[in-house]
């Protein structure tokens, strides 16, 4: 499905770029992680900052990888310094599954996360930005709710408690989708790294056939679902498109060229410069390597430039002013 936010990215020359900078602008700040993913006006003074800093056709919020699982029980660790985790494992027996109560948009810190696409477009000036909502994908919130320690023991050998658990959150994400296009927000990234453990078989029984439903019921020409594996590989590629999203956000492991031979027609692609480069690479080494990678993909006017994922608290500022700036020069050539 072609979305408003492709009739932008190809009608135009220019590139755009997606930079998820609200971790290290909010530790710039001195805000702790544990304020800004709880309290509303905190985030959206961070966002704020990063419109105005950084500029853009997108904006997003506070990349939050338990938002879900909280809202059906998950204890959470909170630390000022690092993104949230879980506590401890919520799921572990069918017997836990079928305790699982069903939430509702809304629910715990979910007001925070539906009300940052509304407030952003009223507060921020013109021409505003795409605002994006971030949600995690079914197999994902299925894995903060299970935890690593008994994560391959669900998947290998109880795959019907795996089956059941999938059921029940799939019971909340549409309504929670459908709540994010509610609340003005352009669409989403729908968070799913499936690693290479998986088989094809697994990842079309645990996570594609949910996201295809998910797609299915939610996204419309207005409200689009941006796929983001940043795990992907080729192999897995072909397999993913499969999803019906209006775009796919891949990681460092994929020829972003090569990707973009297997994607529907009009389906967006992001990606894809590594955290490391971003983290630890001069703004030097950055700015190279950002128009080296605006270079190789000049032929294919669906691409934005991106991180691979989301950027840690540590990433230097001045590494994504570099980024910003690469594009600018690239922009100022075409």
């Amino acid at each position: 499905m072609k979305t408003h936010i492709a009739d932008r990215i190809l009608s135009q020359k220019r590139r755009e770029c997606i930079v998820p900078a609200a971790y290290p602008l909010g530790f710039e700040m001195n805000k702790a992680i544990s304020e800004f993913a709880t309290d509303t006006d905190t985030q959206i003074q961070v966002l704020e900052e990063a419109a105005q800093r950084f500029g853009g056709a997108f904006l997003l919020p506070v990349w939050d990888r338990m938002i879900e699982a909280e809202a059906f029980g998950s204890p959470l660790n909170m630390d000022a310094n690092t993104p949230l985790g879980a506590a401890a494992a919520t799921v572990l027996s069918q017997r836990d599954v079928d305790a699982l109560i069903i939430p509702r948009p809304g629910h715990k810190r979910t007001t925070v996360t539906l009300a940052v696409p509304r407030l952003l477009k009223e507060r921020l000036p013109e021409p505003k930005p795409f605002v994006l909502g971030i949600m995690n994908g079914p197999l994902a919130v299925a894995r903060q709710l299970i935890g690593e320690d008994a994560w391959d023991e669900i998947l290998n050998e109880q795959p019907p408690v795996l089956d059941a658990l999938l059921d029940k959150i799939m019971r909340f994400l549409p309504d929670y989708a459908h709540a994010f296009s509610f609340n003005e927000a352009d669409g989403v990234i729908l968070s799913e790294p499936l690693d290479e453990s998986l088989t094809a078989e697994q990842r079309e029984r645990f996570s594609l056939r949910h996201i295809q439903r998910l797609v299915g019921e939610v996204q419309n020409p207005r409200f689009a679902f941006i796929l983001h594996n940043s795990l992907a590989d080729l192999e897995q590629i072909s397999q993913l498109t499969t999803s019906g999203a209006a775009g796919y956000w891949f990681g460092s492991r994929a020829d972003l060229a090569a990707a973009a031979h297997r994607l529907p027609e009009q389906a967006l692609l992001i990606g894809n410069l590594s955290i490391n480069q971003m983290t630890e690479s001069s703004p030097q080494a950055v700015h190279q390597e950002t128009l080296n990678l605006l270079n190789a993909m000049r032929d294919f006017p669906n691409f934005i430039l991106a991180p691979e994922d989301d950027l840690p608290p540590h990433t230097p500022l001045a590494n994504l002013q570099a980024l910003m700036d690469a594009l600018n020069e690239y922009n100022s050539g075409v």
